[in-house]
């Protein structure tokens, strides 16, 4: 077999008389350089089969790429921000070498002003790329304007709050999650029984929660032995979730004289199912189902003992992780993604399969 010889760039070089910086405007396709030359350094980098150190290129020309992330922080849903920032470190590792810079700010889900001077901020440094996770559809809005008026690189991430499809979008199809939830929760009440949907105040408004919970009323009503209840919403505090959930599955007399006409399933939208699963688990109430989004430290006990039946991972490290991916390949490759819409794989969590993922 024969061997292939390679050289380095600066071998290269001397081989053929011609300085490394001209052969990397040949490579970069930048500069002025005659096509005569342009040839030359072609036919060499082929002949002696020069494959570019991209990484030592960029630190040789001190180039950075620079990528903000400016996302919320929710009491609701505390884990959010421990994922993404999994996520980033992921892509700061694989990337970091390349040349990938992060900026991280977060702000209060509940003010999302301060998302909007974050922004601002980046700006001002001389950013132009931005991984956003917004929690205000109307600000969210308006820094998307602001951003596309200055043609900066956007990922949306987790929540889709662009209508003229600009910016690119990784996340969840909340739609088909909610399809999802509701063919497990079907096929697990073969016997009939109603279903009861408990959702957080600040979800109500959520076009991506309502599309989730669209997407379980329309599976659920193939399944004409199951009744869904309407929605509940206003839960905010662990106390209002407990009181909900307790004036709803009533007591252990009332189901055994209710028969299946009762509460035997819970879809939660609370996305606290610690808070759900510790009040069935208090009631000795094994035979209502729970179905739930998310995998935290904190519903780990649930999913082992099945207070728990099933949880559905979305996998928001990952998320976050291609969300960076996808902007510095831009960034540095010139890579674009064809479709604008990337969405995370749906994986469901059972007791048996729990110790994979945690």
């Amino acid at each position: 077999m024969e061997k292939i010889s390679r050289m380095t760039l600066e071998e290269i070089a001397k081989q053929i008389g011609i300085s490394r910086t001209t052969i990397y405007k040949v490579m970069g396709n930048k500069g002025n350089v005659s096509e005569e030359t342009r040839r030359i350094v072609e036919d060499a980098l082929e002949r002696y089969h020069y494959v570019q150190n991209r990484n030592a290129r960029n630190l040789a020309m001190n180039r950075h790429y620079t990528i903000a992330y400016v996302g919320f922080q929710s009491k609701s849903a505390n884990y959010f921000s421990g994922e993404v920032r999994r996520g980033i470190q992921r892509a700061v590792k694989e990337f970091g070498d390349d040349g990938l810079m992060m900026l991280v700010s977060e702000f209060d889900a509940e003010n999302p002003q301060e998302q909007k001077q974050a922004v601002e901020r980046m700006l001002e440094r001389g950013v132009r790329s931005f991984v956003l996770a917004c929690s205000h559809r109307e600000v969210a809005g308006e820094i998307l304007r602001e951003l596309e008026e200055r043609k900066c690189r956007i990922v949306l991430l987790s929540r889709d709050y662009d209508k003229n499809a600009d910016a690119y979008y990784v996340g969840v199809d909340y739609y088909q999650s909610g399809r999802l939830a509701a063919e497990l929760m079907g096929k697990m009440l073969s016997g009939g029984g109603q279903v009861f949907v408990p959702v957080t105040q600040e979800y109500k408004t959520n076009h991506d929660i309502l599309a989730r919970l669209r997407g379980f009323q329309d599976k659920i009503s193939e399944y004409p032995q199951v009744s869904l209840l309407p929605a509940v919403y206003g839960l905010m505090e662990e106390e209002d979730i407990r009181k909900q959930v307790m004036d709803w599955i009533g007591s252990g007399e009332t189901v055994l004289a209710a028969g299946s006409d009762c509460v035997k399933g819970i879809f939660d939208l609370t996305y606290r199912l610690d808070v759900v699963a510790g009040v069935l688990r208090r009631q000795g109430r094994t035979d209502i189902r729970l179905i739930g989004f998310d995998l935290f430290e904190e519903i780990r006990e649930y999913v082992e003992d099945s207070s728990i039946d099933a949880v559905i991972y979305q996998d928001l490290s990952w998320q976050a992780y291609f969300a960076v991916k996808v902007l510095f390949e831009e960034m540095c490759y010139g890579r674009r993604l064809e479709e604008r819409k990337r969405y995370s794989k749906l994986e469901v969590i059972m007791r048996e399969n729990l110790h994979y993922f945690m």
